[in-house]
Parts: C-alpha cells; structure tokens; sequence
C-alpha cells in the first residue's frame, strides 16, 4: 500500500519525463529514505516541445535513486542518482521543423510545467 502511494506521488512528479511509475517497480525503505526505481521508460514524447531537430525514438533509464533526509528534511538535500540510460534518437522532418514553433512550443510547455511543480509543491 505505501509503494502504491510513492508511486502515485511520483508519477505526478516525474509523469512528464517517465512512463507510469507503477508500485511493483519499486524499492523503499521508509526508515533510510532510499527510494530505488529501476527500468523506467522514457516518455516518447519528452523532446516533442523543446526547440531541437530530433525527437526520441527509445528510451529507458535502468536506475533511479532517490535518498530522502526523512529526520532533516528542511535542512539536508535530496539526493538523486540515474543510471544506465539509453537514449536513441532520430531526427524530425526538416518539412515539419521550425525553429520558431519549436522555440514558442517549448516556452509554452515550461510554463505550464513551472505551474504544475508549483501546484504540486504547495
């Protein structure tokens, strides 16, 4: 039940950049605050709205780790440790790139994530 709650939390969190985060994908250990996920998929549309010719045609990340201070949260970081990514890439269409959409697409898209984080963090 806990890791059905991290994982929603988490997918609210990191749903933009990695595929459903389901609860059997991870490791916790409340009482050391280490959080491990491991074969996540990136979204395919990650790069979709930011300002670049290519797009991603696969991608997984083999670990992520989470180290949360659970006694000084206020005072310590979070640390965050990836591993084992893949990332393949492909170039868009030249008939279906512009760097002008590209550009406005993304700051479009940054705000409305700035937004979300600002929600999600109150």
């Amino acid at each position: 039940m806990f890791e059905t709650l991290i994982a929603d939390v988490l997918n609210k969190v990191l749903g933009d950049f990695i595929e459903g985060i389901r609860a059997d994908q991870l490791n916790i250990s409340v009482f050391s605050g280490i959080v491990e996920l491991e074969n996540m998929a990136i979204r395919s549309s990650l790069f979709d709205s930011m300002p670049v010719p290519f797009q991603l045609a696969f991608g997984k990340i083999g670990k992520i780790k989470l180290d949360i201070p659970m006694t000084n949260i206020m005072s310590k970081p979070l640390v965050i440790q990836i591993s084992d990514v893949l990332v393949v890439l492909r170039p868009k269409g030249m008939e279906s790139w512009s760097e002008d959409v590209e550009v406005e697409a993304f700051k479009d898209s940054t705000k409305s994530m700035i937004k979300n984080f600002e929600l999600i963090s109150q």
